[in-house]
């Protein structure tokens, strides 16, 4: 709950708010003309008939921006949203929410009039002093250019979505005979003999011939394609040969000139009580929560252990067992109305009243404060130095390759012209990656390589290491390599699967003759390396065994010799050595957590059936492939 309450404002998740932003937004995206109409657009997808416009794909596509912005802050491009498979994602979503609307109407269950009524006028920008004002809403309709009927049309898509999901989770129950069951097989321990016919050295010792190597590619051709790719001749000028000792007069004369940089914003060390309101239930859930934390803060005034108080009542399962205690907080690390109530408070105190939050009612005490105030130099002055002999860096290379360059340019021979330079030309190959492999920039070399056409040099890339020139010299179409340029990759997959069969051979005959005989005499017949774990469980695995064969041992019977488990060491084999079952006792102070805990699962599977089964007869057609830059 910690980490929720921390990033609240970077939830993905489009909602009623997000719709409303994203009107807001629309009005920066397509001016001031009408909404909802396509506008000489295409649309995106029809969903049963029914076309999703391309004006609706662009409002779903920025109020997903909008909340992966927050998320990424700096780092956040459209280039990045095109890599991160937002367009697509937008797009899906939207088919998805036609199907949740075509079948709420098909069962009757369409929001009502004053369903939507009550959700439009609880969103804040409708509202004066908590209440809603019509003249707000009809001002903001007015303003962007909008028909009523067209912004409640989506409203009503959002709120309908919500009210079809609550109903199906808000439907799902959990038997005590359920919850018995997941104690059990979280808590039921075993203790296990393992043999372990390790891929390493049988890799090591085995052979590939030139026409099995041949054989091999042609059959398994494409793990080997690669991008495009672009033969490059580059030099680098390294950040180390340009870094210049700093005065600490320069570093006492920065600390002055950015004094607001070394302010240290007043903390609390924060701790709390939370019972969330149930999506259900109305006004009486609301009512209750309130009541319950009240009861918790009268009792914490009256003496009562305020830790203990959190681990009986709250349910917030992250906190909950450490006594409530959230750790230190700054400003802009919680939701605004926990942080309100947490931030009028003393060293001491307990929040007088229910602190309401999205995520339900708190209890709020202050266990520790510390106050703000400007970092002294003698702690920033590394940092200051660090950043100041990094500029300095930075600005010298930049002069350097601004002089190097037109020289590169010109010369017919580059690595020739950078030796009588004094650098080293270096050749490398640099591929166009097609996926994103992180969630950091993309990187500059590649960047640069394809920006250029072949024979050009490129200005000046920055690096981790300094700055770097290059020179496209050939473009190497995507495809598959000759065998002679791969020929140690298909080596090694062609050993790896003769030592994968081998491996698994080894592990069956393992298992055939322990399950008739002595489980450490089999192992060693076949050169398998052996141990013996603790007890483990679901809850409390076994440490350096992998998930799957932990899996098989906890699943077959005592005694028993488990068929071999693949695992990226090698194949597992395992004797069932105890099997201990979990004490009745300890269900009932894991039951509320287990309870919540299973609820969720069965309520996010039953959702998952109720899409799939909407979706099963549908004809769904995405015919337009968005892109992040259509403009």
């Amino acid at each position: 709950m910690i980490t929720f309450m921390r990033r609240y404002r970077r939830v993905l998740q489009v909602g009623l708010l997000l719709v409303v932003a994203a009107f807001i937004a629309s009005l920066f995206v397509f001016g001031q003309r009408g909404f909802g109409d396509g506008a000489g657009r295409d649309s995106v997808a029809t969903v049963n008939g029914e076309s999703i416009p391309y004006a609706r794909y662009q409002r779903r596509y920025q109020a997903y921006t909008e909340a992966y912005a927050q998320m990424y802050r700096d780092r956040f491009s459209a280039e990045l949203a095109e890599r991160l498979g937002l367009p697509q994602q937008a797009v899906n979503d939207l088919v998805q929410e036609a199907l949740i609307v075509q079948r709420a109407h098909a069962e009757g269950l369409e929001v009502t009039d004053e369903e939507l009524n009550a959700q439009i006028q609880a969103v804040p920008a409708f509202q004066e002093g908590g209440r809603f004002v019509l003249g707000r809403y009809q001002e903001f309709v007015r303003r962007r250019g909008l028909t009523a009927a067209a912004f409640e049309d989506e409203v009503r898509r959002e709120v309908t979505r919500q009210k079809i999901e609550r109903a199906v989770r808000g439907g799902v129950k959990v038997t005590p005979a359920e919850v018995e069951h997941a104690f059990a097989l979280r808590r039921e321990e075993a203790r296990a003999a393992w043999a372990l016919v390790e891929l390493g050295p049988l890799i090591a010792t085995a052979t590939a011939s030139d026409d099995e190597l041949q054989k091999y590619l042609s059959a398994h051709g494409e793990e080997f394609r690669q991008p495009a790719r672009r033969k490059i001749l580059s030099v680098t000028l390294a950040q180390r040969d340009f870094l210049k000792p700093v005065a600490d007069a320069e570093v006492e004369r920065y600390y002055r000139d950015h004094a607001p940089e070394f302010e240290e914003p007043r903390r609390a060390h924060a701790a709390h009580v939370l019972v969330r309101v149930p999506e259900t239930g109305g006004s009486e859930g609301e009512d209750k929560a309130r009541a319950k934390i009240t009861d918790v803060i009268r009792r914490a005034k009256a003496g009562e252990d305020f830790a203990k108080l959190a681990r009986e009542t709250s349910e917030d399962p992250g906190s909950a067992p450490k006594g409530g205690d959230l750790g230190w907080v700054r400003p802009g690390e919680m939701v605004p109305q926990f942080e309100q109530g947490l931030f009028a408070l003393k060293k001491g105190e307990i929040s007088p009243e229910p602190v309401r939050t999205p995520f339900g009612f708190h209890a709020v005490k202050v266990l520790d404060v510390r106050a703000g105030g400007k970092k002294p130099l003698k702690d920033v002055a590394a940092p200051i130095r660090d950043k100041l002999q990094a500029e300095a860096a930075e600005k010298a290379m930049t002069t350097r390759a601004g002089e190097l360059r037109p020289k590169l340019l010109a010369a017919k021979d580059f690595a020739a012209e950078a030796k009588a330079l004094g650098l080293t030309a270096a050749e490398s190959t640099v591929a166009r990656t097609d996926g994103f492999a992180s969630f950091g920039a993309p990187n500059p070399l590649e960047e640069a390589a394809f920006n250029l056409t072949v024979g050009g040099v490129s200005p000046p890339v920055k690096t981790p290491v300094g700055f770097v020139l290059l020179k496209a010299m050939a473009t190497i179409p995507a495809g598959v390599p000759p065998l002679a340029e791969i020929k140690e990759r298909v080596a090694l997959a062609v050993r790896r699967e003769k030592a994968e069969a081998q491996a698994s051979a080894r592990a069956t005959r393992l298992a055939e003759e322990a399950t008739r005989g002595d489980f450490l005499a089999a192992a060693k017949t076949v050169g398998a390396v052996t141990g013996e774990t603790p007890r483990f469980s679901r809850a409390k695995p076994a440490e350096k065994l992998p998930g799957d064969a932990m899996l098989a041992a906890l699943r077959a019977p005592l005694g028993s010799v488990t068929p071999p488990v693949k695992a990226q060491q090698g194949y597992y084999v395992l004797k069932v050595l105890e099997r201990v079952p979990p004490s009745p006792g300890a269900l009932a102070g894991e039951r509320d957590a287990l309870t919540k805990e299973v609820l969720a699962q069965k309520q996010g599977q039953a959702w998952e059936s109720w899409i799939n089964a909407a979706r099963a007869n549908a004809k769904v057609e995405v015919h337009y492939k968005p892109t992040a830059r259509r403009g």
